[in-house]
């Protein structure tokens, strides 16, 4: 079998725990799957290579990897342990909804208000600056597949079978996993600041413009 190091470099909240478990039940896949927010466990290229030493066909699902904390993160060191890229966009306000649920459940005690962690979280995840995250990946020799976490929701067999092109491998799609993806609306952000509406927008509307698709309907006015 030959070798895949597949490695997804989406945004967090875009379905990155549903493609594990897909990838995971995949037939042809011959190997142990990994989650690791690298962010917080960082490797030299070298030690992260080993992960990959026993196992014929691998993958790993990573977000947050743009950022410049490791070598073995940058675009041109990427392909040196990686066969396949893809990066998953998702709506900037569902991920802040979904982000802002989860690390409230987390953290009850210690959480700062709505206003402030709507607009911490778009300056953090760079929602305004989606350019650099494109600039960023040009040293990458890989081709890196953009996808659309609308599609995965709308039709995920579909979505899956993409994956499966992309990475060279048959179709598959395990109907049992089910669909879990709504964003949780229990106590959903007021996005009412113009500026961080405006920056939002601005990073949605560099991401319609690249891969060539309408996402008006992301965008908050």
């Amino acid at each position: 079998m030959r070798e895949i190091h597949y490695r997804n470099i989406g945004f967090p909240k875009t379905g990155t725990n549903w493609l594990w478990h897909q990838l995971g039940r995949h037939p042809q896949i011959d190997g142990r799957f990994n989650v690791q927010y690298k962010e917080f466990r960082p490797k030299n290229i070298e030690s992260y290579k080993k992960i990959y030493q026993d196992y014929n066909i691998t993958y790993n699902l990573d977000t947050h990897v743009f950022t410049e904390n490791s070598s073995y993160l940058r675009p041109e060191n990427i392909h040196e342990h990686t066969t396949h890229l893809t990066l998953i966009f998702r709506s900037p306000y569902e991920v802040l909804n979904s982000m802002y649920n989860m690390n409230k459940n987390n953290n009850p005690n210690s959480f700062i208000s709505k206003d402030e962690y709507t607009t911490m979280s778009a300056a953090v995840c760079q929602y305004g600056g989606i350019e650099y995250i494109f600039d960023y990946w040009k040293p990458c020799k890989l081709p890196i597949k953009y996808m659309v976490y609308d599609d995965l929701q709308n039709d995920p067999e579909r979505f899956m079978h993409e994956i499966c092109d992309h990475l060279g491998l048959k179709h598959f799609y395990d109907n049992n996993r089910g669909i879990v993806f709504p964003t949780k609306k229990n106590d959903p952000l007021v996005f009412d600041n113009k500026d961080t509406i405006e920056y939002i927008n601005k990073g949605i509307s560099v991401i319609e413009d690249r891969l060539g698709r309408d996402l008006s309907h992301w965008k908050k006015q």
